[in-house]
């Protein structure tokens, strides 16, 4: 790490000092300090503070810095928006969040900082995209209830089943066991 770049975690960095682009970087990571935040910067997700720490050691990126409006710049890493999947899919399955922040006008048109908006929390129950799915494993989302209402169901995405399973009454003794039935139709059945 360069000497001019000095790790600081989001909490301890004032705000006052920073441009208004790290303004609005921090702003946003406050609103999701659990995930690592990957914010567009033109042709790039680009990541500071601690998550550029994180990212760049588990992704074995090059750490550099960027002038902020601190007296040192901030530690920053990032990766090309156009295959940033990879990336997250590399974070997810080492047990982070991954929020994605996009540009949400066209930075040519803009007047004064680009507005910028999360689009997509990314956890490993919410991936569905074909590119970060391993092949050889099967991807359920569950639902629960509490006890006297709905029964537990889970949708198997990439079969396109629904599966139920709840507590019958005594005399309704499914195939599953005493008191329970369990039953798998078409999603489209539901």
């Amino acid at each position: 790490m360069a000497a001019n770049i000095v790790p600081q975690k989001v909490e301890d960095v004032d705000t006052q000092t920073l441009s208004p682009m790290m303004q609005q970087y921090l702003e946003i990571k406050r609103q999701h300090p659990n995930e690592i935040l990957f914010y567009r910067v033109g042709d790039f997700y680009e990541m500071f503070f601690d998550d550029a720490l994180t990212a760049s050691r588990e992704l074995e990126l090059t750490l550099t810095g960027k002038a902020c409006g601190l007296p040192d710049r901030a530690p920053m890493c990032g990766v090309p928006f156009h295959s940033y999947e990879i990336y997250a899919a590399r974070l997810i399955a080492k047990g982070y969040k991954v929020a994605i922040c996009e540009q949400m006008e066209d930075p040519a048109l803009a007047k004064g900082l680009v507005k910028r908006d999360i689009i997509r929390v990314i956890t490993p129950g919410t991936v569905i995209e074909s590119s970060m799915l391993a092949d050889d494993k099967q991807l359920y989302l569950q639902h629960l209830y509490p006890q006297g209402a709905q029964p537990l169901e889970s949708r198997h995405l990439l079969c396109g089943y629904f599966h139920r399973r709840g507590l019958c009454h005594r005399a309704d003794r499914g195939k599953n066991g005493p008191g329970h039935h369990h039953r798998a139709l078409p999603l489209y059945a539901q």
